[in-house]
């Protein structure tokens, strides 16, 4: 669906590039803006825990549903098109949920329908940094779009310090972000489409390299529970609203910082090795967050070296599907692991919930230990097969 990857540097289009790279990390200061504002507004209005990782859950839905199309609406409207058209289907619905206010059943088709066009803006993003970006320096370009993207997100929670969570200003405030998102777009010209792509299918790939894509799910499965439910951890611990934005910033922060050098570490060894590693330091790091809890000092530090390394698995496994993948098949390929990434952002919120209601917060922490720890074992033994 789009162009090949540049055989040099000096040939890669850097203004393309970096205006999708600016696209997307906007995006992400709106999402990260967006979903401490959700989780606070469904808690003042009464909603249980399993109802907020639910909502979350059912937004991501829509990505299930909608990855599979995107490909063919991609090749037929243009990926800077999309983007757009992606953008618009978040801002309108978002708008309307603070409309919407306590009744909470009209939340549910409102997430559905921001969550299709946040996985469109996902899918089109990443097939445009991937498609143009040479296979030699692919690490270090697919850690500078994650470290935009993560500077985004721990960016974002920081607004809401600023805008608070009550009224309209910080929805109108989210939307205006999400519109900025555009701007860089109109500027450049975007990787050209291809007609053929009609006909791809993003379940072989899956199917044939389930660990892989499943990089993208166990990314979003962990850190949508960690998005959603560690805001509520910090009013649980008695540390209150600000520290629980804050605490989210700091993983993000984390996130940010360990792109780069995992990506260059993605380059200079087996990237599928590298998942595994971070696979294996987040489910560690995962098991102290319960011990260094009470002090609040300690549970930043922990929780911005996770932050890093579950970012990693996502990033690691960027860089072996651009490896893998190319043109028509890159394109696919990125749709599917938007596609797993959805996967897990529907089944980890909607988990951690059953699990902070059944065991409370320490059980969702040793439930994502054992999540960690299996993927690391199997990203482990794929990386052992692929050498």
């Amino acid at each position: 669906m789009t162009e090949a990857a540049p055989d040099n540097e000096t040939s890669i289009p850097w203004a393309s590039l970096s205006a999708a790279i600016a696209a997307i990390s906007v995006a992400g200061l709106g999402f990260g803006h967006s979903l401490p504002l959700f989780t606070y507004v469904l808690k003042s209005h009464g909603a249980a825990d399993w109802v907020i990782g639910n909502n979350a859950a059912f937004g991501a839905i829509a990505s299930l549903l909608g990855a599979p199309f995107y490909p063919r609406i991609i090749a037929k409207i243009g990926l800077k098109a999309f983007i757009v058209l992606s953008l618009l289907t978040m801002i309108i619905p978002y708008l309307f949920v603070f409309w919407a206010g306590d009744q909470l059943w009209m939340w549910y088709p409102l997430r559905f329908i921001f969550g299709a066009g946040g996985a469109g803006l996902f899918a089109a993003s990443e097939i445009w940094i991937n498609g143009i970006a040479p296979d030699k320096i692919r690490g270090k370009v697919i850690g500078v779009y994650g470290t935009m993207l993560a500077l985004g997100f721990a960016a974002g929670p920081a607004i809401l310090t600023a805008t608070g969570y009550e009224g309209y200003l910080p929805w109108v405030v989210g939307a205006a972000v999400y519109g900025l998102a555009a701007v860089p777009l109109f500027f450049v010209r975007a990787p050209k489409a291809a007609d053929e792509a009609n006909d791809g299918s993003i379940f072989p790939p899956m199917l044939k390299s389930p660990v892989l894509f499943g990089a993208a799910a166990i990314f979003a499965g962990v850190e949508s529970a960690m998005l959603i439910f560690l805001p509520i951890l910090a009013l649980e611990l008695g540390y209150g609203v600000g520290i629980g934005a804050l605490s989210v910033t700091v993983y993000g922060v984390g996130l940010l910082a360990a792109q780069i050098p995992v990506g260059q570490l993605a380059d200079m060894f087996p990237a599928r090795r590298v998942m595994g590693a971070c696979a294996i330091a987040g489910a560690v790091l995962a098991l102290f967050i319960p011990i260094v809890q009470s002090n609040l000092w300690a549970l930043y530090a922990v929780l911005f070296v996770w932050g890093g390394a579950v970012g990693g698995i996502y990033t690691a496994g960027l860089v072996v599907i651009g490896n893998t993948f190319k043109g028509t098949a890159l394109a696919v390929a990125n749709t599917a692991f938007v596609f797993t990434y959805a996967a897990g952002a529907v089944l980890g919120p909607f988990s951690a919930g059953i699990d902070r209601s059944a065991a409370g917060a320490n059980g969702l922490m040793f439930g994502l230990v054992v999540v960690l720890s299996a993927y690391a074992w199997a990203a482990w033994r794929s990386g052992r097969a692929a050498s």
